[in-house]
């Protein structure tokens, strides 16, 4: 498996913060659990960003209206992408576990038409997707950036190989790229709802907090050892496509784990 662009679900430590790089990882590999959505869009005629800034203002007015401290959000601009994995812009959101997502949604829906509306009159939406994430290295703790940059691939075990076999991989590997400097969020994401037959078992997300860092992160890959490390590390276990790259703008920050 390759794991020089490999992976929130956070673009900083106002998600993810205190103690070593890899410290929410539990015994069993997994950390905190927590729940992910994406909102995948495309922008409505001659709509663009200026526009949905306008729309997340009044979100954020609803949001903290509201005292809401559980969530945290971000939009999702593609920036190294194939033919097939084309849209303008997603909404990535984090909730701190599942009970908050039960009652912010129960909220939204009961509450949130008139914005729904707004959102809808700049976005077309073609998916909306559920996802759990788990943390296995957590970002350098220097806050959220304003703007940040997240990679994404799509990954299947290979016959043979239970998902204890990865976890014992991953946790070794963010062992490794700490001692190495790097400085990036790695997590798994596992589909949950809205995607219907998945071809991947997992996503694997790193989150960084530029474009800088994770230049670092190639270069330690193809010219620092790295590449061989990852092989004796992972050998067989998984095989992932290409990873996507999106520049990710932070629109809420909460304190996630």
């Amino acid at each position: 498996m390759k794991r020089i662009f490999v992976a929130a679900a956070a673009l900083g430590t106002v998600v993810l913060a205190g103690g070593p790089s890899y410290a929410q990882v539990t015994e069993d590999s997994m950390g905190k659990v927590v729940p992910v959505h994406l909102y995948i869009c495309n922008f409505v005629g001659r709509k663009g960003p200026s526009d949905l800034n306008k729309v997340i203002a009044n979100w954020n007015l609803y949001m903290d209206e509201r005292n809401s401290t559980n969530y945290a959000a971000w939009t999702l601009a593609p920036y190294h992408y194939g033919g097939d994995n084309t849209f303008d812009v997603a909404w990535l959101g984090v909730y701190t576990d599942g009970n908050a997502l039960g009652a912010a949604t129960d909220q939204w829906l009961a509450e949130g038409a008139e914005l729904r509306d707004d959102f809808a009159e700049v976005l077309d939406c073609v998916a909306h997707l559920g996802m759990a994430s788990a943390m296995y290295k957590r970002p350098a703790d220097t806050g959220t950036p304003a703007t940040g940059i997240i990679t994404i691939m799509d990954c299947k075990l290979n016959e043979g190989h239970r998902y204890e076999d990865i976890q014992a991989a991953e946790v070794e590997w963010a062992e490794h790229m700490t001692r190495s400097g790097s400085t990036a969020g790695t997590y798994h994401w596992f589909p949950q709802f809205g995607g219907g037959n998945a071809e991947f078992d997992y996503k694997v997300v790193n989150a960084y907090a530029s474009y800088a860092e994770l230049g670092a992160d190639w270069e330690r890959f193809a010219n620092g050892g790295g590449r061989a490390a990852s092989e004796e590390t992972f050998g067989d276990i998984d095989e992932c496509d290409d990873a996507r790259v999106y520049v990710a703008t932070s629109r809420r920050a909460a304190q996630i784990r």
